[in-house]
């Protein structure tokens, strides 16, 4: 994946409400000695990542201060942190080039371009960690979020059906499923947020890959007849008036759309792999069980393709802070967790390594399929993340689509304008 001079023009911004400032700290630390590192990090890091800090600091001797920002509206709150001035030595963040252009890079943020992780990473970072300006900014050590859609393997083989890979499958299979009695997906509108994987699943797999680039420059807008955005909101509703979704759709929780497809009360949810270990939770715990139930496929539109996004935990970025003492333990905090302490980390998280020379652990069919979904690709990073706001105000429109009280048309006409104030909010060039 290029890095289009066109996006880094179109996303460079003159940030507002502070994000320019580049705080520093008091200094005078100590080169000799351990240093103490602050960490703003995400409430919700798992017990492995947790573990990782604790092995850094018996390894260097420093200490790490954990700031903990709560993982309900932890975007918001990071970025209104960071607006008043204050920085950490170390930053989790999300990675994508939308929020690390928020940042302001090239003045605030430290360039781990030339470090030795980002070569071992494979085209890791053609989906993440960069700036508008091409530059690494992050280090990701966790796998990414793969979008794709679970199912149940006894429906299917009863059916005499293979996994759904695109929408002409769903729709094929629906009238198969429906004379069943089996709804082909099960949507949870009560969680707010799944009901947007069709969209955004459907505008990242039949986009060309410099879209966001054309909305960003304005050449292109989101309720444009051609917009991809517009046909993902089409294609979800289309499926879901031709009876392909549950009745609950309103109400229904996505542990609700997991414990549908486990029991064989739905074929298919469309949502992200973090959500296997719910589907573990489901299966009582049994690994075996799960397997023998739930499988995982990739989904494409108009032709099967992985979508990922790569999430904040475990994804570490470095502000310049002026301590040259601490900004030199930071570097040294990033290539411990990407170096010596990566191996212990998998093993402990059991998810799948990012990084060259590190084995796969031993794990579920389940989370096997997810990364066979991703290693067998093709795969693209959703591209809706590269928009100012991330398109977080679709969540209450598609609400409204679902409920009938909005049209696509009408939730993408609103998407459009959401987009503009949040550019403006950014600071974008040209808005």
């Amino acid at each position: 994946m290029k890095h289009s001079q066109k996006l880094g023009a179109a996303v460079a911004m003159t940030a507002a409400a502070g994000l320019v400032l580049s705080g520093c700290a008091s200094g005078g630390s100590d080169p000799s000695g351990p240093v103490t590192l602050t960490l703003w990090h995400n409430t919700q890091d798992p017990q492995a990542v947790l573990d990782l800090y604790a092995a850094y600091e018996a390894e260097s001797g420093n200490k790490l201060d954990l700031i903990p920002i709560t993982s309900d509206g932890f975007e918001d709150a990071t970025l209104t942190k960071w607006a008043t001035g204050d920085r950490p030595d170390i930053l989790e963040f999300h990675v994508t080039s939308a929020y690390i252009t928020m940042l302001n890079p090239t003045e605030n943020l430290r360039d781990l371009s030339d470090e030795e992780y980002v070569a071992n990473s494979g085209t890791l970072y053609d989906i993440g960690g960069r700036g508008a300006d091409g530059k690494v900014y992050a280090a990701i050590t966790t796998f990414p979020e793969v979008w794709g859609l679970y199912y149940n393997k006894k429906v299917l083989a009863d059916a005499g059906l293979e996994p759904a890979v695109t929408a002409d499958d769903l729709f094929s299979q629906c009238e198969v499923l429906s004379a069943a009695g089996i709804p082909t997906l099960s949507e949870s509108g009560g969680s707010v947020w799944p009901p947007v994987a069709i969209p955004f699943l459907t505008s990242t797999t039949v986009a060309a890959p410099d879209w966001p680039a054309t909305i960003l420059d304005q050449s292109a807008k989101l309720d444009d007849p051609d917009s991809p955005v517009l046909e993902g909101l089409q294609l979800r509703q289309d499926l879901q008036d031709a009876g392909c979704m549950n009745s609950d759709i309103t109400t229904a929780t996505f542990e609700d759309s997991v414990k549908a497809v486990y029991t064989g009360t739905a074929a298919y949810e469309m949502i992200h792999s973090n959500i296997a270990s719910v589907y573990l939770d489901a299966a009582g715990g049994d690994a075996d069980l799960l397997d023998e139930t739930v499988g995982f496929t990739a989904w494409g539109a108009d032709s099967k393709m992985t979508v990922i996004n790569p999430g904040p935990i475990g994804s570490y970025l470095l502000p310049k802070t002026g301590d040259a003492a601490k900004e030199a333990a930071a570097l040294d905090f990033i290539r411990f967790v990407t170096g010596a302490g990566y191996a212990d980390y998998i093993a402990n998280s059991g998810t799948f390594p990012v990084i060259d020379g590190v084995d796969d652990p031993e794990t579920s069919g389940l989370l096997t399929e997810i990364k066979a979904a991703y290693d067998e690709g093709p795969t693209v990073a959703m591209n809706t993340a590269n928009l100012p706001g991330g398109l977080g105000g679709a969540l209450p429109l598609i609400q409204e689509q679902i409920a009938g009280q909005k049209t696509p048309q009408q939730v993408a006409t609103d998407l459009q304008s959401q987009l503009v104030t949040a550019a403006k909010a950014i600071g974008l060039e040209g808005w």
